[in-house]
């Protein structure tokens, strides 16, 4: 459907205009008024003769000399190409580069109404709230029916998920039932068109009749119409079929909706549905279906049963971000990996604390979001709820009013949403939000766990092929997105330790972590051992990042490798492997010997 500039005309427009003997101090008066920065020109007979603006009266007034008492709007004037309602959006817009206002006349030139860059752009942002008010339905009513498959952990039950699924599906079996149904109507009807056959002047019965075969047609379906129908992932619904499955399961919903019939809430889940159809199919939507669409959203989030699990203890998490956003030119200070002691401890006692990260004003204002579901890591639950305003505390910052307005403000898209590129790239996602209470719950990503237990396995078995060093894991895996490794050889018998971490921004990196427990001895060894940066580097053969990290205790050593992600494919993960294994060997024979020297000194 084509978009015309009749669609963009506000309903209430009464328009005011000027006249070309009218002084420009009585014109100003009437824009000062209205608040507008332009007038349309007309003639006595309301045809169009120009426009005048706050710009072309300045210009006037400095070239002439004169205060605005003394011009008249002729001498403001400037001719503008006007649009008719019929015109096309794009003709509309062309104009509106150069213009602030464009005119709507008539065939006669008669002025019958003025839009604005400001109504353009209230046009624009109607169509997409209407989108986002349908995509926030769609994803509630989502919400709601993966609610109604959880387990007593709020845990997804997916086989009963994809029963529920399968139960909505029409099998082969239904399309083969309605195929014979086509056919016996085919067949009743030719016979019946048949029965009389033509004898001279009159109609008489014929004998002849046509047996249904049942099955030559279901020769006829297997050979022509027949496929295997697979449920489609519950994400790949159509909303009429998210409106099935939360038919199927209302009887755990009615006394959320205070008992509201489900034959009413259908009729308004299909009208929605019909509307989004519009919306889709780039239709225009009635005030009446924009009322429709909000009501529904709000109806859908007040309603939904309240959040049920416990809230996270974030008051401690906030203290410890509370330092990490500095005002800093560099990008390099990533995730503190593993707090590790330089001194000698017993393996099993180590304190292997979830690692921080100092942001950089260059980053998301969400990082911090993301820093603080990544020091949940050793948290027993894989689930966290917060408040909406416990995460402003997070992020040192209000979230946005969409975040409170919109349901799709807190879908996991990875591609659209910056806020929720951060915590689907630590491994946590979204599982519920309720809007009207502000809360949200973010689930860790059970995917994501094995895919990092099984990447440093795999990894660990690699690293134990080395012949020049002796290595022994530093800590159990538990699904982490980091590992340490204890590193002693023949030269060095003094036990180091190197960390392995992926970070955000899809790096991964090797370090060495610098804390003694204190401090100002930190810093101590982190500037001796950069004054080998040269010959470290030159012996490695690779540019490392030397991150002293003034506002935390420690400080870090580290090798990075970009594009490198837990989600990348095998064949990758396995090339990321090889490389770390290489450079392990490499990145300890150049910084270690350096390292213990300076902690000796």
């Amino acid at each position: 459907m084509p978009f015309i500039v009749q669609h963009l005309i506000p309903e209430s427009q009464s328009v005011v205009t000027a006249t070309e003997d009218m002084s420009v101090q009585a014109a100003l008066g009437r824009m000062l008024e209205n608040k507008f920065s332009q007038l349309p020109v007309v003639d006595q007979g309301g045809k169009l003769r120009g426009m005048i603006t706050h710009e072309s009266i300045l210009q006037a007034i400095s070239y002439f000399g004169v205060t605005p008492d003394k011009l008249k709007v002729s001498h403001a004037l400037f001719k503008v190409k006007p649009c008719s309602h019929e015109d096309e959006l794009s003709e509309l817009l062309n104009g509106l580069r150069d213009n602030s206002a464009i005119p709507i006349v008539d065939n006669n030139n008669c002025l019958t109404g003025i839009i604005t860059s400001y109504d353009t752009t209230e046009y624009f942002r109607q169509r997409a709230e209407d989108i986002m008010l349908a995509e926030d339905i769609e994803i509630t009513l989502r919400d709601l029916i993966e609610g109604a498959y959880k387990d007593g952990k709020g845990e997804i039950d997916a086989s009963k998920l994809n029963e529920a699924i399968k139960a909505i599906t029409p099998s082969e079996q239904e399309f083969l039932g309605r195929f014979s149904k086509a056919v016996k109507y085919y067949v009743q009807k030719y016979t019946s068109s048949k029965q009389f056959t033509e004898q001279g002047s009159q109609m008489q019965p014929s004998n002849h009749s046509i047996q249904f075969n049942q099955k030559l047609v279901n020769e006829a379906f297997n050979q022509h119409l027949s496929k295997p129908i697979q449920p489609k992932p519950f994400e790949q619904l159509a909303l009429s079929e998210y409106i099935q499955l939360l038919k199927n399961a209302w009887a755990k919903y009615e006394s959320s909706f205070n008992s509201i019939e489900w034959e009413a809430l259908d009729r308004l889940l299909n009208e929605i549905r019909q509307i989004r159809n519009s919306i889709a199919h780039f239709r225009e939507v009635t005030t009446n279906q924009r009322q429709q669409l909000r009501y529904c959203a709000n109806l859908l989030n007040y309603h939904r049963p309240s959040i049920r699990y416990s809230e996270a203890p974030v008051t401690e998490a906030v203290t410890v971000i509370a330092n990490l956003y500095l005002p800093i030119p560099t990008a390099t200070l990533e995730l503190n990996t593993i707090v590790q002691n330089s001194r000698e401890v017993e393996k099993d006692q180590r304190d292997l604390l979830p690692f921080d990260e100092e942001i950089s004003p260059n980053d998301s204002r969400y990082a911090l979001l993301a820093v603080w579901l990544q020091s949940q890591a050793d948290l027993d639950s894989n689930r966290v709820q917060l408040t909406f305003r416990q995460i402003e505390d997070i992020i040192k910052g209000d979230l946005p009013p969409s975040a409170r307005q919109h349901r799709n403000w807190w879908a996991n898209d990875s591609v659209s949403h910056v806020q929720s590129q951060q915590w689907l790239e630590v491994g946590w996602r979204v599982a519920d939000v309720n809007m009207s209470e502000e809360r949200v719950v973010f689930a860790r990503m059970g995917d994501r766990q094995n895919a990092y237990v099984s990447f440093f396995n795999d990894l660990q078995l690699k690293l134990n092929s080395i012949d020049s060093l002796t290595i022994q894991p530093a800590m159990n895996l538990q699904g982490r997105s980091w590992s340490s490794i204890e590193v002693t050889s023949a030269e060095l018998p003094k036990p180091s330790y190197i960390n392995f971490s992926f970070a955000r921004r899809s790096r991964f990196r090797i370090e060495h972590y610098i804390d003694t427990g204190e401090q100002y001895r930190n810093k101590q060894i982190f500037d001796a051992l950069y004054n080998y940066k040269e010959e470290i580097e030159t012996k490695l053969g690779e540019r490392l990042s030397w991150e002293r990290l003034d506002s935390r205790r420690a400080c870090r050593v580290a090798l990075y490798r970009d594009e490198a992600s837990i989600a990348d494919p095998p064949e990758q993960l396995a090339k990321l492997q090889d490389w770390t294994v290489r450079m392990t060997v490499r990145f300890y024979k150049a910084v270690i010997p350096y390292l213990q020297k300076v902690e000796q000194s």
